[in-house]
């Protein structure tokens, strides 16, 4: 847990103007961007890959140096209108370190926000804390105060989608496929109106038909993904 923690944590945003720079860009990179769908982002689940140098930034760069500094030089290029900020899966942060990396990135840049696991783990994480039964487990309050609040407060329009990802659960482990969309469904009806939520499942068993309905009645997003316990995306 060590090295992933080290390899996502984006730590604490120095400045708007970082000392990493970013690359300059091919003017041929500029038309392929005005050519794509304006809905359409893309991005990376982190800017802090050193092996970036001379692709996206202007020099070789450590990834703490470029957690640190590297955000708003990845924003300046004409492919890359969105990241994810996988930290927050590890432990939330407040809304002022959500403000601080709004400050880098342009109006019309988008962070990907993971939900604390917290939420979607049904028992606490074994990373050497409290074990056992998780009773922030698809609780609906703790996500608003700990999660939706300072993301909204903190990115305001720059705010993407919130994910709730779920890693693979033994469906005994929740009561079977159906109580656990039971308890899913409650907890997205739950979700203040207004911010863009979706949900990333790594157990197919909960893949139904129920649960896209309760996605298309919430209006939250399915998250396809690529995982070995999960069916090949066609």
């Amino acid at each position: 847990m060590t090295d992933q923690l080290g390899l996502f944590d984006e730590g604490a945003p120095t400045s708007a103007t970082p000392e990493v720079g970013a690359l300059g860009v091919d003017p041929g990179m500029d038309a392929v961007a005005a050519r794509l769908p304006a809905a359409l982002r893309l991005g990376t689940s982190s800017w802090s890959f050193p092996g970036w140098a001379g692709i996206v930034y202007d020099r070789a760069a450590s990834e703490r140096d470029l957690a640190r500094e590297g955000l708003a030089a990845y924003a300046r290029h004409p492919l890359l209108r969105t990241v994810g900020l996988d930290r927050t899966y590890y432990r939330s942060v407040d809304s002022s370190v959500y403000a601080r990396y709004a400050e880098q990135v342009p109006d019309d840049f988008r962070f990907l926000v993971k939900a604390d696991r917290l939420v979607t783990s049904p028992h606490h994480p074994e990373d050497g804390t409290e074990r056992g039964p998780n009773p922030n487990f698809l609780d609906p309050t703790f996500a608003f105060n700990q999660i939706v609040e300072p993301v909204v407060e903190g990115l305001g329009d720059k705010a993407g989608p919130i994910l709730f990802q779920f890693s693979p659960i033994p469906p005994n482990l929740v009561g079977g496929p159906r109580a656990f969309l039971h308890r899913l469904h409650e907890f997205l009806a739950s979700l203040p109106q207004g911010p863009l939520y979706a949900v990333e499942l790594r157990t197919p068993e909960f893949l139904t038909v129920d649960y896209g309905a309760i996605l298309e009645e919430t209006r939250v997003s399915h998250c396809y993904v690529v995982h070995p316990s999960m069916p090949s995306i066609p």
